[in-house]
């Protein structure tokens, strides 16, 4: 039976678990920047096109 926890550090060196969370936070942290460029970009064009229609 495993002695496992289902933590995040199970089975993993403290300096390999460490690099993985800061790859983790990296890549979220691009995935949360995409999303508000994407939703600031969709806002723009939705304000130019009724801008431009008066």
């Amino acid at each position: 039976m495993s002695q496992c926890d289902g933590s995040f550090r199970c089975g993993r060196s403290g300096w390999q678990a460490l690099e993985l969370r800061a790859v983790e936070i990296v890549f979220t942290t691009l995935l949360v920047l995409a999303i508000v460029a994407v939703t600031w970009f969709a806002a723009y064009v939705v304000y130019r096109l009724y801008a431009d229609q008066g």
